[in-house]
C-alpha cells in the first residue's frame, strides 16, 4: 500500500490547526461564560455591560464551532484527495501489468 500523497498531509495540517483553534477558542468563550456570572460592573461601565459581554462569548463560540467544522471539513477533502491518488495509481498499477 502507499503513502499519503504530500497533498493529504498538507490538508491534515490544516484541518487540524482549523480544528484545534476552533477548540481553544471554544473553550476560552467557555470559560468567558463562567465569568459573566461572577461579573460586577463599576458606575462607569455602560449600561447592559454583563449582557454585552455575553454577547461577545456567544459570538466567539459561534466562530470557533464554525472553524471546528471546517477543520472536519478539509479532515474530509483530505481522504477523499487520498482516496482519489491511490485509485489512480492502482488502475495505473493494473492497466500496466
Amino acid at each position: 500500500m502507499r503513502g499519503v500523497p504530500r497533498v493529504g498531509r498538507v490538508l491534515d495540517l490544516l484541518g487540524l490547526l482549523l480544528f484545534s483553534g476552533g477548540g481553544g477558542l471554544f473553550a476560552w468563550a467557555w470559560s468567558g461564560f463562567l465569568a459573566v456570572s461572577d461579573y460586577q460592573a463599576s458606575p462607569d461601565d455602560p449600561p447592559w455591560a454583563a449582557v454585552r459581554m455575553a454577547d461577545g462569548y456567544w459570538r466567539l463560540q459561534k466562530v470557533s464551532v464554525a472553524l471546528m467544522v471546517a477543520g472536519v471539513g478539509v479532515f474530509v477533502l483530505a481522504w477523499w484527495t487520498a482516496r482519489r491518488v491511490r485509485r489512480s495509481s492502482a488502475q495505473d498499477e493494473a492497466t500496466t501489468t
